[in-house]
C-alpha cells in the first residue's frame, strides 16, 4: 500500500539517482562522506521516537553508493560504516518519483521481496519521503523501517512528511552555506588576482631599465605561484634568443637558443604560446628539449611577446610541481607577457630618447677651454631619468690671454624643451660675451633683451663672472691673481674656497631673473682672487631640498667645501655633487669650478 504522493518534479537525472550537479554540491558541502552527522542523527531519533520503529534513516544517494548521515537501528556493519553499495530500490523509487513511498509488507510485495537490500537489512515494511536540494532535486530520503509488516497510519505519514520537510530545510541550509562560502572564495580569489594584476601593471609601468623589468618579472612569482621566471630576448637580426638573466634556481637552462632549434621553433618562430603540465608532457610534445627539460620538471609556460608583428622575446615560467593551466591561469600568464612586452617597448623608446638627449647635451655643453692662469672643471647631472638632459648649463669663454668669462644658468623646466631653450640662451650669451668686451651685468641685460626681442621668451636664472688676470709674471709664479666681476639674474651667489681653506659666499644681491623685465638695471659686483683660490658657480639643484631651507643647505655646502679643501680641481665638482645631492635627485645640477694657478 502506497500513501498519497506529495507530487512529482520533472527531472533529467538517472532513475533513482540525483544528477551530477546535485552530487557535486553534496560533495562540496561534505555531505557525501560516510560519517555520522549530529543534526541528521537527531532527525533519525525523532522518526524512531514519533513512529515507534526500530530503524530510522536519513539517506543521501550517490552515483555508486548510499550514505547514512542519520541512522538508528541499522544492523552491523552498516550502522558503523554509514554506507552501502547495495542497490536500494526503496530509496531509489522515492527519489525517482520525488514523492513518498509507503510499503506495509515488503515480503509480500513482488517489487521488493527478493531485493538484496531488503533481505540484507532485515526490512519488513518501509515508509520514506524524499528530501530536496535548493533546486528541488530529490537527493535522499527520510525513512522509517520495521522488521515486520507495519500498518502506517495517516498520523505516522504526516509526522514523517513534516520531518522530511525539516530535514530538507537543514540540507538546503548546509548547501546554501557551502554555496555562499564558495562564492566568497571565488570573490576573494578574484580580488587577489585583480590586486596581483594591478601590482604587476604598476611594477612594469615603473620599470625604466631592462634590469628593472627582470626584477619585476621575478617578483611576479608569488602571485603566479611560479618558482622561476625568465626573459629571453630576441637577438638583433632575428637569429635567436638570449636570456636576459641566468638564475641559479635553474642554472642549466641554455643561455642562447637558435630559431633553427626545434626547442623554440614552435614558440618563437611560430609565435604560439606553449603550456605544459609537467616535464613529461613537455618532452612528449617536444622530444628535442631533453637536454634541458627533465621529466620531473614542474609546470612550464613559454609565452612569445609580439608587438606590431615583431617578436620581442619569450617569457619562460616554471612551477615547482605539476600545474594544470586552466583558462584563468593562461589569461594571467598572457597578461604578464603583455606587461613585459609593453615595458620592453617603453624602455627602448626611452633608450632612443636617451641617445638623442646625450647627443644634444654633448653638443650644448662643449669642452672647457684651456686657460693658462686658471684650472677649470665642471660636472652636470640631470634629474630627468628619461631624457638625461635638462635646463641647467655652464660655459667658459676665453676672451684673450688675460680675460675669461664664466657662465652658469638654469632655464625653467627639466625636459627636452627646457634643454632646447637652454641651448638657445647659452648660445646667445656665449656670442654676446665673445663679441662685446662688456661687464657681466651688461651681458645679462643684453641677453634678456634678445630673449624677449627674438621671441624665445625663456625664463630662468644665470650668473656671469669675468676673471681678469692681474699678475704680470708667469701663471703659478706666486705673484698672480684675478680681478673678479660678477652679476646675477636671480641665481645663487658664487662661493669662494680660499687657498687657506676658508669658505665664504660673495657679497652682493642677485637681480631679477631672466624673462621677466628686460629693461631693469642690473649691477656688477667685484672681488679679488689670489693664487690657489677657487671660484665655485652652481645651480640650485646642488642645494635644493623639500625639508631643509635654502639657507641651511647653503651653509651645509660651505661646510662640505671646507671638508674638500685640497681636492684636485678636476675632482671637486663631482665630489660636491656626490656629497650634496639628495636621492632621489629632483632637480638638474651644474657645477663649474675655476681655481687660480
Amino acid at each position: 500500500m502506497t500513501a498519497r504522493p506529495l507530487g512529482r518534479l520533472r527531472t533529467t537525472q538517472p532513475p533513482g539517482r540525483p544528477g551530477a550537479t546535485a552530487v557535486q554540491a553534496l560533495v562540496a558541502a561534505g555531505l557525501a562522506r560516510p560519517v555520522a552527522d549530529e543534526s541528521f542523527d537527531r532527525f533519525a531519533r525523532l522518526v524512531q521516537r514519533q513512529l515507534g520503529v526500530p530503524t530510522a534513516l536519513v539517506t543521501l544517494v550517490l552515483p555508486d553508493s548510499q550514505v547514512y548521515p542519520g541512522a538508528l537501528g541499522l544492523p552491523d556493519p552498516y550502522q558503523a560504516t554509514r554506507r552501502t553499495t547495495l542497490a536500494d530500490p526503496l530509496c531509489g523509487e522515492t527519489i525517482r518519483t520525488s514523492g513518498p513511498l509507503v510499503v506495509e509488507d515488503l515480503r509480500a510485495d513482488p517489487r521488493f521481496a527478493s531485493r538484496e537490500t531488503v533481505t540484507e537489512l532485515g526490512m519488513g515494511s518501509y515508509a520514506g519521503f524524499p528530501i530536496f536540494d535548493r533546486h528541488g532535486t530529490a537527493v535522499g530520503t527520510v525513512c522509517a523501517l520495521d522488521t515486520e509488516a507495519h500498518a502506517w497510519s495517516a498520523t505516522d505519514l504526516a509526522t514523517l512528511a513534516d520531518l522530511a520537510s525539516a530535514c530538507t530545510a537543514e540540507l538546503r541550509l548546509r548547501l546554501e552555506r557551502q554555496r555562499a562560502h564558495r562564492i566568497q572564495q571565488v570573490a576573494v580569489h578574484a580580488t587577489r588576482r585583480t590586486r596581483m594584476l594591478l601590482d604587476l601593471t604598476d611594477r612594469f609601468a615603473a620599470a625604466t631599465t631592462l634590469d628593472e623589468i627582470v626584477d619585476a618579472l621575478r617578483a611576479s612569482g608569488p602571485g603566479l605561484g611560479t618558482v622561476w621566471a625568465a626573459l629571453a630576448l630576441a637577438e638583433p637580426g632575428g637569429s635567436g634568443l638570449t636570456l636576459a638573466e641566468r638564475d641559479g634556481a635553474y642554472p642549466y637552462l641554455p643561455r642562447h637558443w637558435r630559431f633553427s632549434d626545434p626547442a623554440v621553433a614552435s614558440v618563437a618562430r611560430a609565435r604560439r604560446p606553449a603550456f605544459y603540465r609537467d616535464g613529461t608532457a613537455a618532452l612528449r610534445d617536444q622530444p628535442t628539449w631533453s637536454p634541458w627539460v627533465d621529466p620531473s620538471l614542474g609546470g612550464l609556460a613559454l609565452l612569445p611577446m609580439v608587438v606590431d608583428d615583431h617578436l620581442l622575446g619569450v617569457v619562460v615560467l616554471l612551477w615547482r610541481g605539476p600545474h594544470d593551466h586552466d583558462d584563468e591561469s593562461r589569461r594571467t600568464a598572457a597578461t604578464l607577457a603583455s606587461c613585459v612586452a609593453q615595458a620592453l617597448v617603453r624602455i627602448r623608446v626611452l633608450e632612443d630618447r636617451h641617445r638623442v638627449a646625450t647627443t644634444l647635451q654633448a653638443a650644448m655643453l662643449t669642452d672647457l677651454p684651456h686657460v693658462p692662469y686658471l684650472e677649470l672643471a665642471s660636472t652636470y647631472a640631470s634629474a630627468t631619468r628619461t631624457d638625461k638632459v635638462g635646463g641647467d648649463w655652464y660655459d667658459a669663454v676665453e676672451l684673450d690671454p688675460r680675460s675669461t668669462v664664466l657662465m652658469i644658468g638654469d632655464v625653467t623646466g627639466h625636459d627636452m624643451q627646457a634643454a632646447a631653450r637652454m641651448g638657445q640662451l647659452r648660445a646667445m650669451l656665449r656670442t654676446l660675451a665673445w663679441c662685446q668686451d662688456a661687464p657681466p651685468a651688461r651681458l645679462l641685460r643684453e641677453l634678456d633683451r634678445a630673449n624677449r626681442g627674438l621671441g624665445l621668451t625663456a625664463s630662468g636664472t644665470a650668473v656671469v663672472a669675468r676673471l681678469d688676470r692681474t699678475g704680470r709674471g708667469e701663471p703659478g709664479d706666486g705673484d698672480d691673481g684675478c680681478r673678479l666681476w660678477w652679476a646675477s639674474a636671480g641665481h645663487p651667489r658664487p662661493v669662494v674656497l680660499r687657498a687657506d681653506g676658508r669658505v665664504h659666499e660673495l657679497a652682493g644681491r642677485p637681480d631679477l631673473m631672466l624673462g621677466v623685465d628686460p629693461s631693469i638695471l642690473r649691477r656688477d659686483h667685484a672681488a679679488e682672487l689670489g693664487p690657489g683660490d677657487t671660484l665655485l658657480l652652481y645651480t640650485d639643484g646642488l642645494v635644493e631640498s623639500r625639508t631643509v631651507s635654502f639657507a641651511a643647505r647653503a651653509e651645509e655646502l660651505r661646510g662640505v667645501l671646507v671638508d674638500l679643501h685640497g681636492s684636485p680641481t678636476a675632482e671637486l665638482p663631482q665630489r660636491l655633487v656626490d656629497r650634496m645631492v639628495q636621492v632621489p635627485q629632483r632637480d638638474d645640477v651644474a657645477v663649474l669650478a675655476a681655481r687660480v694657478r
